[in-house]
């Protein structure tokens, strides 16, 4: 009789540690604005014991007093075993880590799930795509798309930004967890392993093939190239006296990519250092160098990194440009209403078409110059029709302008995007100065007798920044219709950026390229049809020129 009461009472504790899993692993309730309870929790076995029907007290009480000998320690002993083997089994579930297409071999893992497996508290802010982790006594306060972590009064950096998918934060994990790890009041789970720090896997596969040193009449270029496209957020660079560090985040240099350098080249070395998932270029440069004068663009797998030496342009052709400068009257203003023609630029999703917007507001613009300022004013194109870029500026020289103004509307994919921007000529900055100019540069497949690779990336980027003597007025030109576009429209300001726009090359006078709204946007497309914001776009540039007239114009 007792031998079968002990084998019913064993079966019955092996339906309660079933129960035991299915309650202990809590489901998560990611950006809502209650903070979630720890994801592990403990169940009495009082409450567990009151839940059963009979409840298993009142069976222990009928038992004989022998049998209540052998079960109570029993009962007591499984209660602080389930949970530890349960969260010992949580601890060794592998992470569900995914790469993403943008960041090569880095490896991210949901937010939630990490903290989930680790036991630690979390909450969830929506509005803010915020999330704190509970690490002991420390709040690990992680943003979505954002390398910056915060743990209690200190901020630190990851080395690639977070993303965000399935409703959750993705975090770097291999980077995140030697943030964590100190923090951590438990034993750590042998399955995270250390962190970046970490033994690097086997056999790593090399995305980084070659890196070559070529002069080119006004700089040196270092092209690497690459099996993968590499983000431009992903390439991060430093400056030490006459060192130069190249970190490409995800890359992997294979032996012997460095090809040989000349003996009369500006970089003297190249040596590729591998940490954990970020290859470094160090470059060691003839003698230090000033971090504007270099400049990275990509090219399909293709990265660009140039350098524009001081020998760039003879000093007696400064000091004759210096002198135009000293002498040249703002005379003249060059309007180009963008696109036209068989080109008929960006299309609003009511149709609107941007090359009909820039010509009326450039005719608006040309009245007012003409009656306020009494300035000559040259007009790109003043009907429907195609002018290549080339042509546009080629006419801004020819005419003698002194100063060029390319009108465009802006576009994006997303129809959230909205603002003003405008943009001087130099290599792009930021990822979306280069889709941008991406964009505006696109039109040249309209050329009957330009062929789209008609002048390589390279030589493009180096020519124009030696060009562009402008590059400084240009720059304050294009700060001066940020300030009046934002006090006329009301429109958010994106701010001045710098892109490789085709327009702008070989423009013998600061030149500046205006996207003043986003057509793809419904409510900013509305307004640029708008005949009365037309006016205050147009009388804004008016009065930017003649700010910089006044500003820059020798005996005004």
């Amino acid at each position: 009789m007792r031998c079968t009461c002990v084998k019913k009472w064993m079966r019955f504790w092996i339906r309660l540690m079933k129960l035991d899993l299915t309650i202990l692993p809590q489901k998560k309730n990611r950006f809502s604005n209650v903070p979630a309870k720890p994801s592990t929790r403990k169940t009495s076995a009082q409450k567990i014991l009151a839940q059963t029907d009979p409840p298993v007290s009142s069976r222990v009480v009928a038992m004989g007093k022998s049998t209540r000998v052998i079960i109570l320690p029993f009962i007591l002993l499984l209660h602080f075993i389930v949970p530890a083997v349960l969260h010992a089994q949580l601890a060794s579930a592998p992470l569900g880590i995914v790469k993403l297409p943008e960041t090569g071999e880095v490896e991210f893992v949901a937010l939630g799930e990490l903290a989930d497996l680790l036991g630690l508290r979390t909450f969830y802010s929506e509005k803010a795509r915020k999330v704190i982790v509970y690490v002991g006594n420390a709040e690990v306060k992680v943003t979505a798309m954002n390398p910056f972590v915060q743990v209690d009064d200190r901020t630190l950096q990851l080395p690639i930004e977070t993303s965000y998918g399935n409703d959750d934060i993705l975090v770097p994990w291999r980077y995140f967890i030697t943030i964590i790890r100190p923090l951590y009041p438990g034993a750590w789970p042998e399955s995270l392993g250390g962190g970046a720090t970490s033994a690097v896997k086997a056999d790593p596969i090399p995305n980084i093939t070659e890196i070559a040193v070529e002069q080119k009449a006004n700089g040196t270029l270092i092209r690497i190239e690459a099996t993968q496209p590499f983000a431009r957020k992903h390439i991060n660079t430093r400056f030490t006296r006459d060192w130069m560090y190249l970190d490409f985040v995800g890359g992997i240099v294979a032996p012997g990519a460095v090809r040989a350098i000349g003996a009369n080249s500006w970089v003297q070395k190249i040596s590729p250092v591998q940490t954990g998932e970020v290859a470094q270029l160090s470059v060691q440069l003839r003698e230090e160098i000033d971090p504007s004068l270099v400049s990275i663009s990509g090219q399909g797998n293709q990265i660009l990194v140039s350098l524009r030496t001081q020998e760039v342009v003879p000093t007696d052709v400064l000091r004759n440009l210096e002198t135009v400068r000293q002498k040249w009257r703002i005379d003249t203003i060059v309007l180009d209403p963008g696109h036209g023609g068989r080109d008929p630029g960006a299309i609003a999703g009511d149709g609107t078409r941007e090359k009909d917007i820039t010509l009326q507001v450039a005719k608006r613009l040309r009245k007012m110059i003409e009656e306020k300022l009494g300035l000559q004013v040259v007009m790109t194109r003043e009907s429907d029709t195609y002018v290549s870029l080339d042509d546009r500026t080629s006419k801004a020289n020819m005419t003698q302008g002194k100063l060029f103004i390319s009108l465009h509307c802006n576009a994006n994919r997303s129809r959230r995007v909205n603002g003003t921007t405008t943009y001087f000529l130099g290599p792009a900055k930021t990822d979306e100065a280069l889709e941008v100019a991406l964009l505006e540069n696109s039109v040249v497949k309209y050329d009957t007798d330009a062929p789209l690779d008609a002048q390589r990336e390279e030589d493009f980027i180096l020519t124009a920044m030696a060009q562009n003597a402008f590059n400084h007025e240009s720059e304050d030109f294009a700060a001066i219709i940020q300030e009046e576009m934002r006090a006329a429209v009301g429109l958010p300001d994106r701010g001045v950026h710098q892109a490789g726009f085709r327009v702008l090359v070989g423009a013998s006078m600061p030149n500046v390229l205006v996207e003043m709204a986003f057509i793809s946007n419904l409510k900013e497309a509305r307004l640029l049809r708008d005949s009365s914001v037309q006016e205050k776009m147009a009388r804004a540039i008016m009065n930017s020129i003649k700010r910089f007239k006044e500003k820059y114009e020798v005996g005004s």
